[in-house]
């Protein structure tokens, strides 16, 4: 079954449990909450590999969070679930198709480390400003952080760092995390963990950065060392921008695994691809005239959604991830009627 269909059914399922699960949530039954939860999040392991969190905001919505956790194949499904939810969950529901910044959990959120209880404010991060790559180093110090072992402190900063920015800007703008154990006294920039979103915010309207709207709207762009070194289809690329860098470096080095962990979930990547028709720079501003086209076509459908491409020697690249392959093929006779140029499609995994 497709990842289109996947969906809808789990969204069938979670309206047959949603009188339930309200119930719990107002009665604070957290017995409850965990046995609804645990059942909904293996329907939800047809979908995507992360999990969902419920909880009721002090506003009175009840609010539903997905945890991709940085896993693009996660965040391409979860975005789909949060775009193809019912109409009935609009006015009782937030969805969140990953974790958002300053929600109710980070706030009530106390790690146990040895014999300490550790919160958000805790946590003290020094970060410096890369005006090149509109990002932010940063070290965090927590003095209860200490003595743990390497691993496990390295995922409790993580986890508390997306807890308190959320995960787009956890994703867009920091570039590097060191953990310190004494406190950074020469740091030029100083905040407690919860107040570096609002930071954030301050820098990106400040230094006029770029805003995004979820983790799949963030573009890298790769200019590749070596020449090109055929005709064959990817291997004259000269330029590569994308949404889904892992999956990038995994095809780079002909590595398959996230498009075989995607086929399980019912997606496929794969791309369009048709002959070269300007020189480089025209032929990128084209390229990425189409994409946006195409992109707005399929995915208002939920048919594919697209995650960038690449320009080579002889051929230009529109990636997509695929969400119902025969509504795709469809789609796709349906574009070349109208196009003056002949547009082809591959999957990257044969």
């Amino acid at each position: 079954m497709y990842i289109k269909h996947r969906v809808q059914n789990f969204w069938k399922y979670f309206i047959l449990n949603r009188e339930e699960l309200e119930h719990a949530l107002r009665e604070n039954d957290h017995h409850e909450i965990t046995h609804l939860l645990q059942d909904l999040n293996e329907h939800l392991k047809t979908i995507c590999a992360c999990g969902m969190e419920v909880e009721m905001s002090d506003t009175g919505f009840y609010e539903m969070t997905f945890t991709p956790q940085g896993n693009k194949n996660a965040q391409f499904a979860t975005a789909l679930l949060k775009k193809d939810a019912p109409q009935a969950l609009s006015e009782d529901w937030i969805i969140n198709a990953v974790r958002p910044p300053l929600s109710e959990r980070a706030m009530h959120t106390i790690l146990r480390i040895k014999d300490k209880e550790v919160t958000g404010a805790d946590f003290h991060v020094y970060y410096t400003i890369n005006e090149i790559s509109k990002t932010l180093d940063i070290k965090v110090y927590c003095e209860a952080l200490k003595d743990v072992e390497e691993k496990r402190r390295e995922s409790m900063v993580a986890f508390m760092l997306e807890l308190f920015i959320g995960e787009l800007e956890f994703e867009a703008r920091i570039s590097s995390i060191e953990i310190i154990d004494t406190p950074d006294e020469e740091a030029e920039n100083f905040c407690l963990l919860p107040n570096l979103y609002e930071d954030i915010c301050d820098i990106i309207i400040d230094q006029d950065w770029m805003e995004y709207h979820d983790p799949l709207s963030i573009y890298m762009a790769y200019k590749l060392d070596e020449k090109p070194v055929s005709e064959t289809l990817r291997k004259d690329m000269k330029l590569i921008v994308t949404t889904n860098p892992q999956l990038q470096e995994e095809l780079l080095s002909d590595s398959y695994e996230m498009c075989k962990e995607f086929k399980d979930c019912g997606g496929e990547y794969g791309y369009f691809y048709y002959e070269k028709l300007y020189e480089d720079e025209k032929e990128a501003l084209v390229r990425q005239q189409l994409e946006k086209e195409i992109n707005e076509l399929l995915y208002e459908m939920s048919i594919a959604r697209t995650m960038g491409g690449a320009v080579g020697i002889y051929y230009s690249y529109i990636d997509v991830a695929v969400f119902d392959k025969d509504a795709f093929a469809i789609a796709l006779a349906k574009i070349n009627e109208k196009m003056n140029f002949k547009v082809y499609y591959q999957p990257f995994l044969k």
